[in-house]
């Protein structure tokens, strides 16, 4: 009987032994998974404050830019400004010149 309960108490051993090895060979199996998702994670993470940083910059630029627009009228109209020396007047130049847009009214009547 002794032997039977030593064997019976061997053979749980055993099983548990290796439940307690597949067990362990599992949460391995997921460590690995999670640290590769950690990996991707961080990368999209650096990307992310990366564009982040890139739009601050372009809202800084156009900020900066409306406030050029907004002080252009307020230039030509006193008359501070020359033609040429305009940020956008090339640009303006050569789409009135493939007449891709109107002249502005008041330059019509000025002509």
């Amino acid at each position: 009987m002794k032997e039977k309960q030593g064997t019976i108490n061997t053979e749980k051993r055993g099983m548990d032994e290796r439940r307690l090895i597949e067990r362990i060979a599992e949460l391995e199996r997921r460590l690995k998974e999670v640290e590769a998702e950690n990996i991707v994670l961080r990368e999209l993470a650096y990307q992310s404050e990366q564009r982040y940083e890139q739009i601050k910059q372009l809202m800084k630029e156009n900020d900066e830019l409306r406030r050029q627009l907004q002080q252009l009228p307020q230039l030509e109209a006193t008359g501070d400004v020359d033609k040429e020396e305009r940020p956008d007047s090339w640009f303006f130049h050569t789409l009135r010149q493939e007449n891709a847009i109107a002249p502005r009214p008041e330059r019509s009547n000025k002509k």
